[in-house]
């Protein structure tokens, strides 16, 4: 189960991270960077946790123009991060990242990251995406997304548990889905909406779990972390 679950270190402070990073060392694998931790680290917290033997995901969610897009996907190849991530936006932008990307692995020797695309965040009810002026529900919009970056060449798609089994059924079982918005039940929500625990997650075709303040909150991390990787295994007996 190491390798579906990701730990994301959404914290400004460096030392928090590498508290984190050596107490979770032997049960995690996959970190998050995302926003907060990138600027915070100016990029340095990648090659911190690349010198430990962990792998990247990051999480930054790029939403631009194709030329810039592009441009940022390079240098994430350069980077050399496991996978990176972009907004499901317009089908021109992401073929160009997905293509992109394979270029830049080939010329210059790197495995080539998985690319996926943000579709809703699990922060969004349908009430939200109705006051954005979009009349769909999330589960709706997730899989119009979905199909759309499949079409581009994207590896995969970001979306919550809830709409994992969809995902699967519309795209198949090799188009990735990584699900943020992963609760225990000992957990607090906190700002997520579209929520499940996790083993359910996985049971619903979820390939990757992504688990922030269950773990990275606990007064114990590793505890919480180990727990969690129990709740995983048990979905598989």
């Amino acid at each position: 189960m190491k390798a579906k679950l990701i730990v994301a270190l959404d914290t400004p402070e460096e030392k928090r991270v590498r508290e984190l990073v050596t107490v979770l060392k032997d049960k995690v694998d996959i970190f998050k960077v995302g926003l907060e931790q990138y600027l915070a680290s100016r990029g340095k917290v990648l090659d911190y946790l690349r010198s430990n033997g962990k792998k990247v995901f990051l999480d930054l969610k790029f939403h631009d123009i194709p030329n810039t897009v592009e441009a940022a996907a390079r240098v994430a190849v350069r980077e050399g991060v496991w996978m990176f991530n972009m907004h499901v936006s317009d089908f021109e932008g992401m073929k160009r990242v997905a293509e992109a990307a394979l270029e830049e692995a080939e010329k210059t020797g790197i495995v080539r990251p998985l690319v996926i695309g943000v579709t809703v965040l699990t922060s969004m009810s349908e009430e939200d995406l109705q006051e954005t002026g979009i009349p769909l529900t999330p589960q709706e919009l997730v899989i119009k997304r979905a199909l759309l970056a499949q079409k581009a060449g994207l590896d995969g798609v970001v979306a919550s548990p809830r709409e994992a089994k969809s995902i699967r059924e519309n795209c198949g079982e090799d188009f990735i889905s990584v699900c943020p918005g992963i609760r225990p039940a000992w957990a607090a929500k906190g700002d997520q909406k579209r929520i499940m625990p996790p083993g359910t997650a996985l049971k619903e075709g979820a390939h990757y779990l992504v688990v922030g303040r269950p773990i990275t909150k606990a007064d114990d991390p590793g505890e919480a972390a180990s727990k969690i990787l129990a709740e995983m295994e048990e979905a598989f007996k």
